[in-house]
């Protein structure tokens, strides 16, 4: 992430859905993945009080296709290619810390 400061760090991982792909490409082993792995992992979570019903696959996508994705490159924390739906994460200090900070999370389930 290039210097944007405290204050764009805590937005970016404001979010549960960006905080989520961080996690899941923190922990691949290289550091990749695809916009429909990450709808998988992200659609199969179990829904509770916070988070209202499950979303719609395609609603998802769109989200992370029009949203989130763009957000976090624009940010420098992943590259992400619209054409072939590839994301590649780029590990920042910043961010890491923050979300080291955090209360942990349910993890969503491997498929």
């Amino acid at each position: 992430m290039t210097n944007h400061g405290l204050d764009a760090c805590l937005r970016l991982v404001a979010d549960r859905h960006r905080r989520l792909i961080i996690h899941h490409l923190r922990h691949e082993a290289n550091g990749a993945t695809t916009v429909d792995d990450l709808v998988d992992r992200m659609h199969g979570r179990s829904p509770d009080a916070k988070d209202g019903p499950l979303q719609d696959r395609e609603a998802l996508a769109i989200q992370l296709h029009h949203t989130h994705l763009p957000q976090l490159a624009d940010h420098g924390v992943v590259d992400f290619e619209h054409t072939t739906g590839a994301v590649r994460y780029h590990p920042d200090e910043q961010v890491e810390a923050v979300l080291d900070s955090l209360p942990e999370e349910v993890s969503p389930p491997n498929p």
